[in-house]
């Protein structure tokens, strides 16, 4: 075969490699690069609402967002006086699953959690 014609060949045949998606001209995704999946991220919500005893615990009826979470890391000591007091508060928490929160701090107050018997 003459020089120009295999070049030509295998021009061609490099382009229809790349345009299936071949590893000619495609860049392929670097190994070392993970994106971190949702679960290994925890959600960190800032919720404006009201402490409220319920049947299976603690909530905060949340004014901002306006949804009702479940306190996952009870003080009964601290939420007590805020379910009396009736008192609106801001409190940062972590989302561990859907509507189920754990406390981190109440109106910029770090947040002990209750002790277990």
């Amino acid at each position: 075969m003459k020089p120009k014609r295999l070049a030509a060949i295998a021009l061609a045949v490099g382009f229809a490699l790349a345009s299936m998606g071949g590893p000619v001209l495609a860049q392929m995704p670097k190994a070392a690069e993970k994106q971190p999946t949702p679960a290994a991220t925890p959600l960190k919500l800032t919720i404006t609402g009201k402490i409220a005893k319920a049947e299976q615990g603690y909530i905060i009826q949340g004014q901002k967002p306006p949804e009702l979470f479940t306190i996952l890391n009870p003080n009964p000591r601290v939420l007590d006086r805020l379910v009396k007091s009736g008192k609106t508060i801001t409190i940062e928490a972590v989302s561990v699953m859907g509507d189920n929160v754990n406390i981190e701090k109440i109106d910029g107050k770090k947040y002990l959690e209750g002790k277990t018997k």
